[in-house]
């Protein structure tokens, strides 16, 4: 009993991508015993505490499916398979708080661990838009912008809801970046949708 109450004390102090990181390294292991039984039985209750959709990975509602092709990620509050998504672009679907119809469009998505980013590396073979999502454990990541002309960046929290917009538009020399916390952004040209400016704060990000 105490096992289990640690267990589960665990992962009520690990982030969403922990808990998936924890879930992906049990996977394709034959081996089935009290502990693991226990393990994942804290795991799936954890998912469910957090309102973590995890249909993809979910064994018809009877616990988690273990098997290696169910390798795991997870955007917002919703878990997608790997599997899925090794091919670009991937769809997603911008949607609007007001009563517009929402806008499907195609873009680059991209996970990354990595803290640092270079964004004029990630555009300059692509005029299409770019979702990036963060795993990594930093608060803050960093966003060098030096070179971008005329795109806006949506940014948003574990939840895909907004919580800021910055506006690349550099002139002149020098280097220019910014510090997000957020856990994905939306970066695409600045005439890119049909929508006025005051819309965007009502951007809910959807994946597809």
């Amino acid at each position: 009993m105490n096992n289990q109450i640690e267990i589960y004390n665990d992962f009520q102090k690990m982030n969403d991508h922990q808990l998936i990181m924890h879930y992906n390294q049990e996977l394709g292991n034959p081996v089935w015993t009290s502990s693991r039984e226990v393990f994942f039985t804290a795991l799936n209750a954890e998912f469910k505490e957090r309102g973590i959709d995890c249909k993809a990975i979910s064994d018809g509602g009877n616990g988690l499916n273990l098997s290696k092709e169910y390798e795991a990620f997870i955007s917002g509050k919703k878990v997608f398979l790997k599997k899925d998504f090794l091919n670009t672009p991937s769809r997603i679907e911008l949607d609007f708080k007001s009563e517009r119809i929402s806008q499907k469009m195609e873009c680059y998505f991209k996970r990354t661990i990595s803290h640092s980013i270079n964004l004029f590396q990630l555009l300059e073979h692509t005029e299409q838009s770019i979702l990036l999502s963060f795993e990594h454990e930093h608060l803050q990541t960093t966003i060098d912008g030096t070179g971008i002309h005329n795109y806006l960046m949506a940014g948003f929290d574990a939840r895909n809801k907004l919580i800021g917009i910055s506006f690349f538009n550099q002139s002149g020399t020098g280097t220019f970046g910014i510090q997000t916390q957020a856990k994905s952004v939306f970066v695409f040209p600045q005439n890119q949708f049909d929508f006025y400016a005051s819309e965007i704060g009502g951007f809910e990000l959807v994946m597809k």
